[in-house]
């Protein structure tokens, strides 16, 4: 069955695209079995069940994505994103890649064990990860590793490029990476929320209805699901120039259609809205992502919350529940004098 085409932008990521093709076929032929033999295999047959392809699995990235540190330190990170990546192209192949579609719903329950064995033999080092990280952010968190934003001038810059376009500005006249930074300053969404999944209502004059959150996507608020769920979010530049952001952006196919896989975001344009946002140079290293920090703190320094106790105003409106990844912004302070809010 043909693929359908890619950007030539758009990175592939060639190890998955190979495991893939030679797993699909082997959760296929398991299909048929009872959950026993799915799982040990038919060795008649010789069938290898998914136990035993998530071992030899991991093995193999292991051989391909080593970890040189001693074994003690070893946390597999490149390992580990793989694993991710290649439980999501699985259950995306296999929506289309079967050679009997009868066997999707079992060949889906085939990877879910495969993934979450795979997962699990990986969860030593993904643990060490974690504990490494949370000594990060509590280290950056020390007043002696603070980092200070002067936001006014990149405000400036961004209500500039918004109105432009509010204007009727062309791909011409205005860098549409421009576009997408300034928006993610204005409304600390990710570049895959801004390219992708985010819908805007506007509620007030600096105040959004927002949907499409992504991450988390297990949890629920108010029983629906999280990309369900509108959260009400300020923005640190009128709505209306968000609005007219966004409608440039998909006027200019610089959005992917909201069914699309995030990572065609990630692939196709992660490479240069990072480049663009050295430009935007509100910290040193800026990267795409450090707007989603900037914004949490100049919301926090608008809404007059205590920043020493600001954890639910930030989980409200970033949509992040675990508290380390919010607590990662602590390093950043608003500098005296600074604007918040344009």
């Amino acid at each position: 069955m043909s693929r359908q085409l890619k950007h030539p932008d758009e990175l592939t990521n060639e190890f998955i695209e190979w495991r893939v093709k030679e797993l699909l076929p082997k959760f296929e032929a398991l299909a048929p079995y009872n959950r026993s033999n799915r799982e040990k295999g038919v060795k008649s047959l010789c069938l290898i069940g998914w136990k035993d392809l998530a071992t030899k699995e991991a093995a193999l990235l292991k051989a391909n994505y080593p970890d040189d540190k001693p074994e003690a330190e070893r946390e597999y990170g490149a390992c580990l994103r793989q694993i991710t990546a290649l439980k999501k192209e699985l259950k995306k192949a296999a929506k289309t890649e079967l050679l009997d579609q009868a066997n999707y719903n079992p060949v889906c329950t085939i990877i879910t064990h495969f993934g979450n064995a795979l997962s699990f033999l990986f969860s030593p080092y993904k643990e060490k990860q974690n504990v490494r990280y949370r000594e990060q952010v509590k280290a950056r968190s020390k007043a002696e590793n603070r980092i200070y934003l002067g936001l006014s001038p990149y405000l400036i810059k961004a209500k500039e490029v918004l109105t432009q376009v509010a204007n009727g500005a062309t791909l011409f006249d205005v860098e549409w990476r421009d576009v997408s930074c300034a928006i993610a300053l204005a409304t600390g969404r990710r570049m895959a929320e801004v390219h992708l999944s985010a819908k805007f209502r506007k509620i007030g004059d600096y105040e959004l209805g927002f949907t499409g959150q992504l991450k988390g996507k297990s949890r629920k608020l108010d029983g629906q699901k999280l990309r369900d769920f509108e959260f009400t979010v300020p923005t640190l530049l009128s709505a209306d120039l968000v609005l007219a952001g966004m409608e440039f952006l998909e006027k200019h196919d610089k959005r992917f259609d909201a069914t699309e896989d995030p990572e065609r975001v990630n692939r196709r344009w992660s490479k240069v809205l990072n480049e663009r946002a050295k430009d935007w140079a509100i910290i040193e290293d800026m990267t795409y992502h450090k707007f989603r920090g900037a914004y949490l703190k100049a919301c926090i320094a608008n809404s007059g919350v205590d920043p020493f106790d600001y954890l639910d105003y930030a989980r409200s409106i970033l949509g992040d529940n675990d508290e380390a990844t919010i607590k990662a912004y602590q390093r950043f302070e608003i500098k005296q004098g600074s604007i918040t809010k344009l």
